[in-house]
C-alpha cells in the first residue's frame, strides 16, 4: 500500500516553531519557540500535534519533494477515512530549521486514534477504565515524577481511578495536557515540564494529576 510505502520513506529522513504553554508536566509545560527534538503535544481534548525534526543536509535533498510526498500521504489517509465527523490529520508546516540543516514537518491529528493509526504506533489518552476497556494493559510500576521513588500501591490506585494517562512506545518528548504524579521507571522528567520518553524502546505510561 502507497500509504505505509511513503510514510515509511518519511519517517526514515525525520522526527518544530511554535510557541505553546501547557498545564504540563509537573510545572507549566512550554513548548519551544523552535523545537528541535521529535515531540508529540496531547491536548485537552484528546487532538495531537506531532513534530517532526532531523537532518536534512544532502544535496539531493528536495524540500518540495517532501512537501508533496507528505501532502498526499495525508489526502490518501484522510480518504481511507472519509467516514470520520472531522478530518483525522492535517499537515501544518513543513519547512528548514537552522539554515537549512535540518527539516521539520508539524502535523496535526483529530485524536490519539488517528496519530496511532496513521504511525503504526501506540497512544492512548484516557482513564484506566477507558483503557482498559480497550484492552490496553495498565502498568502498575510507576514512580513518583516529582523524585523517581516506587508509587505507593494505595496513593496510586486512587490517581489511577480517577486521573487521565498516556500510554504510548512513541519515541518523543512528550508534552502532557495537565501536570505529572507518575510515569514508567526509566523516563524522566525534563526541565520544560516534558516527559521525556525519546530513548524508551517499549511503552511508556504517564499518570496525570486530572
Amino acid at each position: 500500500m502507497r500509504h505505509n510505502i511513503t510514510k515509511k520513506v518519511i519517517s526514515a529522513m525525520l522526527s518544530g516553531v511554535l510557541m505553546l504553554s501547557l498545564a504540563g508536566c509537573g510545572k507549566a509545560a512550554k513548548l519551544p519557540e523552535t523545537v528541535v527534538n521529535t515531540s508529540l503535544v496531547v491536548e485537552k481534548n484528546g487532538k495531537v500535534v506531532s513534530y517532526l525534526v532531523n537532518t536534512f543536509d544532502k544535496d539531493f535533498y528536495s524540500l518540495d519533494g517532501l512537501t508533496q510526498m507528505v501532502q498526499e500521504e495525508a489526502e490518501e489517509f484522510n480518504a481511507a477515512h472519509g467516514d470520520a465527523a472531522e478530518p483525522p490529520m492535517a499537515v501544518k508546516t513543513v519547512q528548514m530549521l537552522e539554515e537549512g540543516a535540518t527539516v521539520q514537518v508539524v502535523q496535526e491529528f483529530a485524536d490519539t486514534e488517528s496519530y496511532a493509526d496513521y504511525n503504526e504506533q501506540e497512544l492512548f489518552y484516557g482513564t484506566r477504565v477507558e483503557a482498559l476497556a480497550e484492552g490496553i494493559s495498565v502498568d502498575l510500576g510507576l514512580v513518583s515524577a516529582a523524585d523517581g521513588t516506587p508509587a505507593e500501591e494505595q496513593k496510586l490506585n486512587k490517581a489511577l481511578d480517577k486521573n487521565h494517562m498516556i500510554i504510548t512506545n512513541a519515541s518523543a518528548y512528550i508534552y502532557c495536557p495537565y501536570p505529572v504524579l507518575y510515569l514508567s521507571e526509566g523516563v524522566v522528567m525534563g526541565e520544560d515540564g516534558y516527559v521525556d520518553a525519546s530513548q524508551s524502546d517499549g511503552v511508556v505510561t504517564i499518570l496525570m494529576k486530572k
